[in-house]
């Protein structure tokens, strides 16, 4: 309702503007930012700010767009709406920010370093065969056709399949994966910031401890109290807490008769009942500390203060519980209010670190609130306050920080973005408006199953069922899908040594081309197929965050390739001197070799350890089968290129076999130990 020429009018929300007065009301959605000026409200700004507990507005105070009205009626003047509130400025920062694409950037590299290194050899090989005089119809075919085998054509594709095979693995466990890069980054992730209301916490508030402040009155004593004091179908969160608490500890109202209610008000900040027990009427107050506190003459003070600021520094809110007997009026303990951990929380936490992914827990609440959540999760580091920090002191303090608190939408956004500076790949997670620009720019942006709308948007991923543990699932699928990819790369920077190479050196060597445009056409087809399957196999994931290591990937290949090269010398020397097979079918016995060395390099290169040590997956054992079968076919047809003799074709497998699942696999151990494994 707003106040236009002197009356209140029902007005959309879209047509409020500033300066307009606005009366809110219990279960109002705040629409737009704005000042109270008259009244009390107690409202919900979890969604915005990260804190789970309800907060108390009087008149002077500032209420959020987007924040509901849990209690009480007040006048407020707008003075920001749209994309000037809060809330519009945290959705304005989620369309600005964009995450980092990291596979695009790898891919992209691979594909123009072989390119670069193809080209120089392919035009060596071309000025050879102008000098010999070749025909320009078959050299432009053969250089052309070159230049193809040194493209990785498959690379997108194979990511593509990768990353969407585990999407599909994902979902199965309850993850929706909105985009295909976030496994990826899943797998090299190294730092996961964690927003504590409603991700590690369950966003509820409970009971943690009852504190008796007299020998008189035992801790079920003052549950009854507070019992009393608590509406049974109230909305209300602290009379919610207090009823499950008494029902945990089998505390009831039987016997007592309810002669009148008085529910909380903003105004007095208490909850008061009166009631008759064994006909005798008792009142029962609950409500803030302070306020109980003037209703005692007999407390004892600075004791009661200092139980209060105790109970704050251990990360609770303080409720104060009262009684009224025979007209006088006792403060009898104070109850210790929490947003309670998930349950699997603490477990969550260990596994991550164990795989060697540090958390850090970022939040809107209080200092103490914060260190003692991050002490039962069992979160490391230092925890640091970010209220009246400058920005430009987050990025030094970084590293040795394991929680900070009373951060803001802004300040999340910007510890997501100093850990990536740092070069940190970097996931977070979050359910609130306050995430969502955080969760966009991250590396991996988790929205969990409670999330608003705005963060699941603006999440990479999204929870469908409650807590944290399938981000265990999401960092192992995306180290096996790393894995997937390097063995992909590998295979295919060390089959680029084997035909274009290969062929490019040979050539100057021998004068003539050692493969055809058609069979170098068909290699490339049938090796691809293959090279697909690789999305789908069993590969062990690491036990630490993967990196990409581009150096160190091409200086194994370049090894691994230079052994390959001598090997096919070999059976260039076997094809031309001791099968002494005319030109035609030296180069089908070449295409065979080749073909079978790029299938059982597969076997080879999935493997760190020897290739028995794994089983490859069914698709990948019936693809290498198939396309063996299937070139061994073709080679004895001879229906698309030259045939060879059926005693070639058995000693080029046997050569194969024995070359490359044997003298590779033992040379590849020889370089993994020399440079790491990838």
């Amino acid at each position: 309702r707003v106040l236009r020429d002197g009356s209140w009018e029902e007005v959309p929300a879209e047509y409020i503007v500033p300066d307009d007065i606005v009366k809110l009301k219990l279960g109002d959605v705040v629409p737009a930012d704005g000042e109270l000026i008259q009244g009390h409200l107690i409202v919900d700004e979890s969604a915005l700010t990260g804190e789970s507990l309800p907060v108390d507005k009087n008149p002077g105070d500032k209420v959020f767009a987007g924040s509901s009205v849990l209690r009480g009626e007040a006048v407020v003047k707008v003075t920001a709406t749209g994309l000037s509130t809060r809330y519009g400025k945290t959705v304005e920062l989620v369309q600005v920010s964009k995450p980092r694409l990291i596979i695009e950037e790898i891919t992209s590299s691979i594909t123009k370093g072989l390119l670069v290194a193809d080209i120089f050899f392919i035009a060596l090989v071309a000025a050879k065969l102008v000098l010999s005089r070749t025909s320009i119809l078959d050299l432009l075919p053969f250089t052309l056709t070159l230049l193809i085998a040194s493209i990785p054509i498959a690379l997108p594709a194979m990511t593509t399949i990768t990353l969407a095979l585990g999407s599909l693995e994902l979902a199965r466990a309850g993850v929706i994966v909105r985009r295909l890069e976030a496994i990826e980054a899943g797998s090299m992730m190294d730092v996961i910031c964690l927003d504590k209301t409603g991700t590690i916490t369950e966003n509820k508030i409970s009971v943690k401890e009852v504190i008796p402040l007299t020998e008189d009155y035992s801790e079920k004593d003052i549950l009854f109290y507070a019992l009393l004091a608590s509406e049974e179908d109230a909305k209300d969160p602290i009379d919610r807490a207090v009823i499950e608490k008494a029902s945990e500890e089998g505390v009831s109202k039987d016997g007592v008769d309810l002669v009148e209610f008085k529910p909380f008000s903003p105004e007095t900040k208490r909850t008061e009942a009166l009631v008759k027990i064994g006909g005798v009427p008792v009142r029962a107050v609950k409500g803030a500390p302070q306020v109980l506190a003037e209703m005692d003459g007999s407390l004892d003070k600075q004791g009661y203060e200092d139980i209060i600021r105790e109970i704050g520094e251990r990360g609770e809110r303080p409720l104060g519980v009262g009684v009224e007997k025979g007209g006088v009026f006792r403060v009898i303990g104070l109850l210790g209010l929490y947003d309670k951990p998930r349950e699997d929380s603490p477990s969550f936490i260990n596994d991550i670190k164990e795989m060697g992914v540090k958390p850090i827990m970022i939040t809107g609440d209080n200092y103490y609130v914060a260190r003692s959540i991050a002490r039962m999760v069992g979160i490391d580091g230092k925890v640091i306050s970010l209220k009246g920090m400058p920005k430009e002191e987050i990025r030094s303090l970084i590293d040795s920080v394991g929680v900070f608190a009373e951060t803001v939408p802004e300040e999340k956004h910007d510890i997501v973005v100093a850990l990536q500076e740092k070069g940190h790949v970097v996931g977070m997670t979050g359910d609130g408006v306050n995430d969502a620009p955080a969760l966009k720019r991250a590396d991996l942006g988790v929205a969990v199953s409670n999330a608003t709308d705005i963060a699941k948007l603006s999440g990479s991923v999204v929870l469908t069922r409650p807590g944290l543990r399938n981000i265990v699932d999401i960092i192992h699928l995306g180290r096996r899908v790393y894995r997937r990819i390097v063995v992909w790369s590998l295979n295919k920077i060390v089959k680029t040594f084997q035909i274009v190479y290969f062929v490019a050196i040979s050539t100057l060597l021998l004068g003539l081309p050692v493969l055809s445009p058609t069979h170098m056409i068909l290699m490339l087809f049938l090796y691809d197929f293959v090279t697909l399957s690789i999305s789908t196999d069993n590969l062990r994931p690491s036990k630490k965050p993967e990196r990409w290591n581009l150096w160190k990937l091409v200086k194994i290949s370049v090894v691994l390739g230079l052994i390959k090269i001598v090997e096919l010398f070999v059976a260039l020397y076997i094809a031309l001197d001791y099968l002494a097979l005319p030109f035609d079918q030296v180069r089908t016995f070449v295409f065979y070799v080749l073909l079978l060395s790029g299938l059982f390099n597969i076997l080879n290169f999935r493997e760190t350890n020897w290739f028995w040590a794994s089983r490859p997956s069914l698709p990948v054992a019936l693809s290498i089968s198939v396309d063996t079968i299937v070139g061994s076919i073709l080679v004895y047809g001879g229906w698309i290129i030259p045939s060879i003799p059926l005693s070639a074709i058995l000693l080029g497998f046997i050569y194969s076999v024995s070359v490359t699942l044997l003298l590779t696999d033992v040379a590849k151990l020889f370089v993994f130990r020399v440079f790491g494994a990838v």
